[in-house]
Protein backbone atom coordinates (compact mmCIF):
# COMPACT_ATOMS: atom_id res chain seq x y z
CA UNK A 1 0.00 0.00 0.00
CA UNK A 2 1.50 3.70 -0.80
CA UNK A 3 1.86 5.61 2.29
CA UNK A 4 4.76 8.54 1.94
CA UNK A 5 4.27 9.78 5.08
CA UNK A 6 4.51 8.03 8.45
CA UNK A 7 1.17 9.82 9.82
CA UNK A 8 -1.64 11.39 7.75
CA UNK A 9 -1.69 13.88 10.57
CA UNK A 10 1.03 15.10 9.61
CA UNK A 11 -0.62 17.40 6.91
CA UNK A 12 -1.07 20.52 7.13
CA UNK A 13 -3.59 21.37 4.92
CA UNK A 14 -6.39 19.43 2.68
CA UNK A 15 -5.60 20.71 -0.28
CA UNK A 16 -2.63 23.06 -2.44
CA UNK A 17 -3.72 24.67 -5.55
CA UNK A 18 -0.95 26.04 -7.86
CA UNK A 19 0.16 27.60 -11.36
CA UNK A 20 3.49 26.18 -12.39
CA UNK A 21 5.22 28.12 -14.94
CA UNK A 22 9.08 28.79 -16.50
CA UNK A 23 10.75 32.40 -15.61
CA UNK A 24 10.66 32.41 -19.36
CA UNK A 25 7.00 32.27 -18.92
CA UNK A 26 6.18 33.73 -16.21
CA UNK A 27 3.47 36.07 -17.60
CA UNK A 28 1.57 33.23 -19.86
CA UNK A 29 1.54 31.55 -15.97
CA UNK A 30 0.36 34.96 -14.18
CA UNK A 31 -2.42 35.26 -16.80
CA UNK A 32 -3.55 31.43 -15.87
CA UNK A 33 -3.35 32.11 -12.21
CA UNK A 34 -5.56 35.28 -12.66
CA UNK A 35 -8.33 33.51 -14.61
CA UNK A 36 -8.37 30.58 -11.89
CA UNK A 37 -8.40 32.54 -8.76
CA UNK A 38 -11.42 34.28 -10.32
CA UNK A 39 -12.96 31.03 -10.52
CA UNK A 40 -12.01 29.82 -7.56
CA UNK A 41 -13.68 32.71 -5.72
CA UNK A 42 -16.80 32.76 -7.78
CA UNK A 43 -17.05 28.61 -6.43
CA UNK A 44 -16.57 29.47 -2.92
CA UNK A 45 -13.64 26.94 -3.07
CA UNK A 46 -11.90 26.16 0.05
CA UNK A 47 -8.53 25.16 -0.90
CA UNK A 48 -4.56 27.10 -0.64
CA UNK A 49 -4.33 29.03 -3.43
CA UNK A 50 -0.78 29.87 -4.00
CA UNK A 51 -1.26 31.64 -7.16
CA UNK A 52 1.80 31.04 -9.39
CA UNK A 53 5.34 29.35 -9.25
CA UNK A 54 8.14 29.94 -11.54
CA UNK A 55 10.92 28.32 -9.01
CA UNK A 56 11.33 25.67 -6.41
CA UNK A 57 13.08 27.78 -3.30
CA UNK A 58 10.15 28.72 -1.67
CA UNK A 59 8.12 25.39 -1.83
CA UNK A 60 8.90 23.71 1.43
CA UNK A 61 7.23 26.66 3.28
CA UNK A 62 4.01 25.02 1.83
CA UNK A 63 3.80 22.36 4.11
CA UNK A 64 2.86 18.46 3.71
CA UNK A 65 -0.82 18.59 2.85
CA UNK A 66 -3.42 16.10 1.42
CA UNK A 67 -3.32 16.62 -2.31
CA UNK A 68 -2.05 19.49 -4.80
CA UNK A 69 -3.43 20.26 -8.13
CA UNK A 70 -1.07 21.56 -10.04
CA UNK A 71 -1.95 23.51 -13.72
CA UNK A 72 1.00 23.29 -15.94
CA UNK A 73 1.20 26.27 -17.50
CA UNK A 74 4.44 26.31 -19.63
CA UNK A 75 7.22 23.81 -20.20
CA UNK A 76 10.25 24.08 -17.70
CA UNK A 77 8.25 23.57 -14.70
CA UNK A 78 9.64 20.02 -13.81
CA UNK A 79 11.64 20.90 -10.82
CA UNK A 80 8.50 22.31 -9.18
CA UNK A 81 6.08 20.24 -9.73
CA UNK A 82 8.64 17.52 -8.28
CA UNK A 83 8.97 19.16 -5.41
CA UNK A 84 5.27 20.15 -5.06
CA UNK A 85 4.51 16.60 -5.04
CA UNK A 86 7.10 15.15 -2.41
CA UNK A 87 5.04 17.30 -0.22
CA UNK A 88 1.65 16.10 -1.62
CA UNK A 89 -0.05 12.72 -1.11
CA UNK A 90 -1.50 13.00 -4.48
CA UNK A 91 -1.09 14.85 -7.13
CA UNK A 92 -2.96 16.09 -9.89
CA UNK A 93 -1.27 17.68 -13.16
CA UNK A 94 -3.30 19.79 -15.67
CA UNK A 95 -2.42 20.23 -19.11
CA UNK A 96 -3.40 22.10 -22.38
CA UNK A 97 -2.42 21.99 -25.76
CA UNK A 98 -0.13 25.04 -25.38
CA UNK A 99 3.74 25.75 -24.59
CA UNK A 100 5.40 22.55 -23.80
CA UNK A 101 2.23 21.91 -20.91
CA UNK A 102 2.12 18.29 -21.48
CA UNK A 103 5.85 17.35 -21.88
CA UNK A 104 6.49 18.96 -18.47
CA UNK A 105 3.59 16.91 -16.91
CA UNK A 106 4.46 13.82 -18.54
CA UNK A 107 8.50 13.95 -17.71
CA UNK A 108 7.16 15.41 -14.02
CA UNK A 109 5.01 12.29 -13.45
CA UNK A 110 7.27 9.48 -14.18
CA UNK A 111 9.77 11.45 -11.62
CA UNK A 112 6.92 11.38 -9.12
CA UNK A 113 5.70 7.71 -9.91
CA UNK A 114 9.03 6.36 -9.52
CA UNK A 115 9.12 8.19 -5.43
CA UNK A 116 6.09 5.85 -5.16
CA UNK A 117 3.51 9.16 -5.36
CA UNK A 118 0.30 8.95 -7.17
CA UNK A 119 -0.15 11.29 -9.95
CA UNK A 120 -3.30 11.70 -12.21
CA UNK A 121 -3.11 13.72 -15.33
CA UNK A 122 -6.05 16.08 -16.63
CA UNK A 123 -6.68 17.91 -19.87
CA UNK A 124 -8.08 20.82 -19.90
CA UNK A 125 -9.66 23.23 -22.36
CA UNK A 126 -10.75 26.12 -20.27
CA UNK A 127 -9.60 27.13 -16.74
CA UNK A 128 -12.94 26.73 -15.41
CA UNK A 129 -12.52 23.21 -15.52
CA UNK A 130 -9.44 23.16 -13.60
CA UNK A 131 -11.91 25.26 -11.13
CA UNK A 132 -14.61 22.67 -11.26
CA UNK A 133 -12.17 19.71 -10.16
CA UNK A 134 -10.14 21.64 -7.66
CA UNK A 135 -13.65 22.28 -5.80
CA UNK A 136 -13.94 18.60 -5.77
CA UNK A 137 -10.96 17.71 -4.79
CA UNK A 138 -11.30 20.46 -2.08
CA UNK A 139 -14.28 18.45 -0.47
CA UNK A 140 -12.35 15.10 -0.47
CA UNK A 141 -9.19 16.36 0.79
CA UNK A 142 -10.87 18.28 3.46
CA UNK A 143 -12.87 15.08 4.68
CA UNK A 144 -9.40 13.25 4.38
CA UNK A 145 -8.15 15.77 7.05
CA UNK A 146 -10.92 15.58 8.79
CA UNK A 147 -11.09 12.07 9.11
CA UNK A 148 -7.47 12.05 10.19
CA UNK A 149 -7.35 14.14 12.98
CA UNK A 150 -10.58 12.21 14.22
CA UNK A 151 -11.56 10.11 17.53
CA UNK A 152 -13.87 7.40 16.70
CA UNK A 153 -15.11 5.39 19.92
CA UNK A 154 -15.54 1.96 20.13
CA UNK A 155 -18.58 1.37 22.75
CA UNK A 156 -18.57 -2.24 24.38
CA UNK A 157 -15.95 -3.99 21.65
CA UNK A 158 -16.09 -5.98 18.37
CA UNK A 159 -19.00 -8.30 18.22
CA UNK A 160 -17.95 -11.59 17.95
CA UNK A 161 -18.97 -12.81 14.82
CA UNK A 162 -16.93 -10.34 12.80
CA UNK A 163 -14.57 -12.68 12.26
CA UNK A 164 -12.74 -10.64 9.54
CA UNK A 165 -13.79 -7.36 10.01
CA UNK A 166 -11.73 -6.43 12.26
CA UNK A 167 -8.41 -4.09 12.81
CA UNK A 168 -6.07 -2.69 15.42
CA UNK A 169 -6.10 0.58 17.16
CA UNK A 170 -2.12 0.60 16.27
CA UNK A 171 -2.85 0.22 12.13
CA UNK A 172 -5.63 3.04 12.21
CA UNK A 173 -3.86 5.32 13.71
CA UNK A 174 -0.77 4.78 11.81
CA UNK A 175 -2.09 4.43 8.78
CA UNK A 176 -4.98 7.03 8.95
CA UNK A 177 -3.44 8.80 11.79
CA UNK A 178 -7.57 8.46 13.51
CA UNK A 179 -7.64 7.89 17.38
CA UNK A 180 -9.75 5.30 18.20
CA UNK A 181 -11.01 5.16 21.88
CA UNK A 182 -11.98 2.23 23.73
CA UNK A 183 -15.13 2.86 26.01
CA UNK A 184 -17.17 0.24 28.10
CA UNK A 185 -20.14 -1.21 27.38
CA UNK A 186 -20.92 -0.28 31.24
CA UNK A 187 -20.53 3.67 30.58
CA UNK A 188 -23.75 3.65 28.07
CA UNK A 189 -25.72 1.73 30.50
CA UNK A 190 -25.40 3.64 33.31
CA UNK A 191 -25.56 6.63 31.58
CA UNK A 192 -29.31 5.36 30.67
CA UNK A 193 -29.73 4.78 34.30
CA UNK A 194 -28.21 8.09 35.43
CA UNK A 195 -30.70 11.31 35.37
CA UNK A 196 -32.42 9.60 32.30
CA UNK A 197 -36.23 8.63 33.12
CA UNK A 198 -37.90 6.52 31.49
CA UNK A 199 -41.20 8.83 30.17
CA UNK A 200 -43.33 7.75 27.38
CA UNK A 201 -42.37 9.00 24.15
CA UNK A 202 -44.43 10.00 21.17
CA UNK A 203 -43.59 8.76 17.33
CA UNK A 204 -45.00 12.00 15.79
CA UNK A 205 -42.38 14.20 17.29
CA UNK A 206 -39.67 12.16 15.64
CA UNK A 207 -41.68 12.67 12.66
CA UNK A 208 -42.71 9.03 12.13
CA UNK A 209 -45.40 7.90 9.63
CA UNK A 210 -46.33 5.10 11.88
CA UNK A 211 -44.94 3.15 15.09
CA UNK A 212 -45.77 -0.42 16.28
CA UNK A 213 -43.60 -0.09 19.46
CA UNK A 214 -45.27 1.45 22.70
CA UNK A 215 -44.37 4.53 24.03
CA UNK A 216 -42.30 2.67 26.94
CA UNK A 217 -40.04 0.78 24.19
CA UNK A 218 -39.44 4.23 22.35
CA UNK A 219 -38.65 6.02 25.56
CA UNK A 220 -36.01 3.14 26.30
CA UNK A 221 -34.17 3.73 22.95
CA UNK A 222 -34.36 7.44 23.20
CA UNK A 223 -32.62 7.04 26.85
CA UNK A 224 -29.93 4.99 24.85
CA UNK A 225 -29.35 8.20 22.52
CA UNK A 226 -28.88 10.00 25.12
CA UNK A 227 -26.42 8.20 26.75
CA UNK A 228 -24.46 7.85 23.69
CA UNK A 229 -24.48 11.70 23.13
CA UNK A 230 -23.14 12.07 26.26
CA UNK A 231 -20.22 9.59 25.89
CA UNK A 232 -19.50 11.74 22.61
CA UNK A 233 -19.49 15.35 24.45
CA UNK A 234 -17.45 13.47 26.85
CA UNK A 235 -14.22 11.59 24.90
CA UNK A 236 -14.89 14.05 21.92
CA UNK A 237 -15.93 11.47 19.68
CA UNK A 238 -16.61 12.57 15.66
CA UNK A 239 -18.42 8.93 15.24
CA UNK A 240 -18.68 5.72 16.83
CA UNK A 241 -19.72 2.22 16.96
CA UNK A 242 -21.81 0.32 19.94
CA UNK A 243 -21.74 -3.88 20.22
CA UNK A 244 -25.34 -3.28 19.98
CA UNK A 245 -26.25 -7.28 20.83
CA UNK A 246 -24.73 -6.45 24.34
CA UNK A 247 -27.02 -3.88 25.03
CA UNK A 248 -29.97 -6.23 24.09
CA UNK A 249 -28.83 -8.73 26.53
CA UNK A 250 -28.13 -6.12 29.36
CA UNK A 251 -30.93 -3.67 28.58
CA UNK A 252 -33.88 -5.42 26.32
CA UNK A 253 -33.31 -2.64 24.22
CA UNK A 254 -31.34 -1.67 21.23
CA UNK A 255 -29.34 1.61 19.52
CA UNK A 256 -31.07 1.36 16.18
CA UNK A 257 -32.74 4.65 16.59
CA UNK A 258 -29.94 6.31 18.35
CA UNK A 259 -27.52 5.21 15.43
CA UNK A 260 -30.27 6.49 12.63
CA UNK A 261 -30.93 9.93 14.60
CA UNK A 262 -26.60 10.30 14.58
CA UNK A 263 -26.54 9.35 10.79
CA UNK A 264 -29.21 11.43 10.52
CA UNK A 265 -27.11 14.87 11.09
CA UNK A 266 -24.17 12.93 9.01
CA UNK A 267 -22.39 12.00 12.46
CA UNK A 268 -20.94 8.60 12.20
CA UNK A 269 -22.45 5.65 14.36
CA UNK A 270 -21.83 2.00 13.34
CA UNK A 271 -23.38 -1.10 14.51
CA UNK A 272 -21.94 -4.02 16.19
CA UNK A 273 -18.60 -2.73 16.19
CA UNK A 274 -17.70 -2.87 13.31
CA UNK A 275 -14.47 -0.59 12.93
CA UNK A 276 -14.28 -0.68 9.08
CA UNK A 277 -17.42 0.15 8.63
CA UNK A 278 -17.52 2.74 10.99
CA UNK A 279 -14.23 4.51 9.11
CA UNK A 280 -15.94 3.80 5.65
CA UNK A 281 -19.07 5.95 7.17
CA UNK A 282 -16.95 8.59 8.96
CA UNK A 283 -15.01 8.92 5.54
CA UNK A 284 -18.26 9.11 3.58
CA UNK A 285 -19.93 11.65 5.83
CA UNK A 286 -17.18 13.69 6.51
CA UNK A 287 -16.37 13.59 2.24
CA UNK A 288 -20.38 14.13 1.36
CA UNK A 289 -21.69 16.13 4.58
CA UNK A 290 -24.57 13.46 3.63
CA UNK A 291 -25.92 10.53 5.95
CA UNK A 292 -24.74 7.29 5.67
CA UNK A 293 -26.92 3.99 5.40
CA UNK A 294 -25.03 0.92 6.95
CA UNK A 295 -26.60 -2.65 5.77
CA UNK A 296 -25.80 -6.28 4.99
CA UNK A 297 -26.07 -7.92 1.34
CA UNK A 298 -28.76 -9.78 1.79
CA UNK A 299 -29.61 -10.90 -1.72
CA UNK A 300 -26.75 -10.67 -4.81
CA UNK A 301 -26.82 -11.52 -8.13
CA UNK A 302 -24.70 -9.84 -11.10
CA UNK A 303 -26.22 -6.73 -11.29
CA UNK A 304 -28.16 -6.24 -8.13
CA UNK A 305 -27.69 -5.90 -4.05
CA UNK A 306 -29.99 -5.89 -1.64
CA UNK A 307 -28.96 -3.96 1.62
CA UNK A 308 -31.02 -4.61 4.45
CA UNK A 309 -30.57 -3.47 8.44
CA UNK A 310 -32.64 -2.11 11.50
CA UNK A 311 -30.64 1.33 11.44
CA UNK A 312 -30.72 3.87 8.70
CA UNK A 313 -30.73 7.84 8.35
CA UNK A 314 -34.37 9.58 8.79
CA UNK A 315 -33.94 10.74 5.03
CA UNK A 316 -37.57 10.04 4.05
CA UNK A 317 -41.33 8.45 5.45
CA UNK A 318 -40.18 5.77 8.01
CA UNK A 319 -42.09 3.55 10.09
CA UNK A 320 -40.69 2.90 13.95
CA UNK A 321 -40.77 -1.12 14.07
CA UNK A 322 -38.70 -3.53 16.51
CA UNK A 323 -35.59 -4.77 16.12
CA UNK A 324 -35.84 -7.84 13.79
CA UNK A 325 -33.25 -10.40 15.19
CA UNK A 326 -34.58 -9.86 18.94
CA UNK A 327 -38.13 -8.18 18.48
CA UNK A 328 -37.12 -5.77 20.93
CA UNK A 329 -36.03 -2.30 21.15
CA UNK A 330 -36.80 -0.04 18.44
CA UNK A 331 -35.85 -0.46 14.52
CA UNK A 332 -36.71 1.96 11.59
CA UNK A 333 -38.19 1.08 8.44
CA UNK A 334 -37.46 3.60 6.06
CA UNK A 335 -38.54 4.00 2.20
CA UNK A 336 -35.76 4.81 0.21
CA UNK A 337 -36.52 6.84 -3.16
CA UNK A 338 -36.77 4.63 -5.99
CA UNK A 339 -34.92 5.72 -9.28
CA UNK A 340 -32.25 7.55 -7.15
CA UNK A 341 -28.48 7.43 -7.60
CA UNK A 342 -26.35 5.93 -4.64
CA UNK A 343 -22.97 5.37 -3.79
CA UNK A 344 -21.96 1.88 -2.26
CA UNK A 345 -18.46 1.41 -0.45
CA UNK A 346 -16.39 -0.01 1.97
CA UNK A 347 -13.08 -0.13 3.24
CA UNK A 348 -11.33 -3.63 4.10
CA UNK A 349 -10.08 -4.48 7.44
CA UNK A 350 -6.96 -4.04 6.24
CA UNK A 351 -7.14 -0.37 6.06
CA UNK A 352 -5.54 -1.01 2.31
CA UNK A 353 -8.44 -0.76 -0.26
CA UNK A 354 -11.20 1.21 -0.68
CA UNK A 355 -14.30 -0.85 -2.82
CA UNK A 356 -16.74 1.18 -3.89
CA UNK A 357 -19.37 1.74 -6.89
CA UNK A 358 -22.47 3.79 -8.29
CA UNK A 359 -25.78 2.03 -8.38
CA UNK A 360 -29.98 3.44 -8.92
CA UNK A 361 -32.13 2.17 -6.10
CA UNK A 362 -34.52 -0.34 -7.90
CA UNK A 363 -38.53 -0.72 -6.64
CA UNK A 364 -38.76 -3.51 -3.67
CA UNK A 365 -41.49 -4.76 -1.90
CA UNK A 366 -40.30 -4.89 2.20
CA UNK A 367 -40.28 -8.49 3.04
CA UNK A 368 -40.85 -9.51 7.10
CA UNK A 369 -37.75 -12.17 7.29
CA UNK A 370 -34.97 -9.42 6.61
CA UNK A 371 -33.85 -6.40 8.53
CA UNK A 372 -36.30 -3.55 9.10
CA UNK A 373 -34.98 -1.17 6.25
CA UNK A 374 -34.29 -2.77 3.00
CA UNK A 375 -32.63 -1.35 -0.02
CA UNK A 376 -32.67 -3.22 -3.71
CA UNK A 377 -29.83 -1.46 -5.63
CA UNK A 378 -29.03 -2.18 -9.60
CA UNK A 379 -25.50 -2.34 -9.75
CA UNK A 380 -22.85 -3.48 -12.38
CA UNK A 381 -20.78 -5.67 -10.89
CA UNK A 382 -22.11 -6.58 -7.64
CA UNK A 383 -21.29 -10.24 -7.69
CA UNK A 384 -18.04 -9.15 -6.64
CA UNK A 385 -19.38 -8.70 -3.11
CA UNK A 386 -20.08 -12.55 -3.50
CA UNK A 387 -16.55 -13.41 -5.34
CA UNK A 388 -14.20 -11.76 -3.54
CA UNK A 389 -15.67 -10.80 0.07
CA UNK A 390 -14.05 -7.98 2.21
CA UNK A 391 -16.59 -7.82 4.87
CA UNK A 392 -20.88 -8.52 5.48
CA UNK A 393 -21.33 -4.72 5.58
CA UNK A 394 -21.48 -1.56 3.14
CA UNK A 395 -21.67 1.93 3.46
CA UNK A 396 -24.50 3.83 0.92
CA UNK A 397 -25.08 7.12 0.00
CA UNK A 398 -27.51 9.07 -1.71
CA UNK A 399 -25.94 10.63 -5.01
CA UNK A 400 -22.74 9.74 -6.77
CA UNK A 401 -20.20 10.77 -4.69
CA UNK A 402 -17.65 8.07 -6.44
CA UNK A 403 -14.99 10.04 -7.39
CA UNK A 404 -15.23 12.34 -4.15
CA UNK A 405 -15.07 9.52 -1.90
CA UNK A 406 -12.14 7.85 -3.99
CA UNK A 407 -9.73 10.98 -3.60
CA UNK A 408 -10.16 11.12 -0.33
CA UNK A 409 -9.40 7.28 -0.13
CA UNK A 410 -6.26 8.10 -1.98
CA UNK A 411 -4.85 10.83 -0.31
CA UNK A 412 -5.43 8.12 2.66
CA UNK A 413 -3.08 6.43 0.99
CA UNK A 414 -5.59 3.53 0.03
CA UNK A 415 -5.98 1.92 -3.08
CA UNK A 416 -9.61 2.53 -5.21
CA UNK A 417 -11.24 -0.85 -6.63
CA UNK A 418 -14.55 -0.77 -8.21
CA UNK A 419 -17.20 -3.56 -8.42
Amino acid sequence: MFSPFKKVNNMDKGIVSLVAASTLGEDIGKNFASQLEKELESRGVDASFIGTLSSPDKISEIGEHGSSAILVATGGTESIIVAVGKLSRTIHLFYHDSYNSLPSALEAAAALRELGKIVHLHRIEEVSELADFIKKLSIAANGALRLSRCKLGVIGGVSDWLVYSRTSVDDVKRKLGTEIVNIPLGELVDGMEKGFTLNEAEPSKLGAAESKVSPLELSKALSVHKSLEKLVKKYDLCGLTVKCFDLIAAKNTTACLSMALMNSRAFPAACEGDVPLMISMALGEFVTGRPAFMGNPSKVSEEEVLIAHCTSPLISRFRLMTHFESGLGVGVSVEYPVGEKATLFRIDPKLEVLRIGLGQIKKWGWRSDLCRTQILLELKGADKILKKSIGNHYALILGDWTEEISNAAEILGLNIEGF
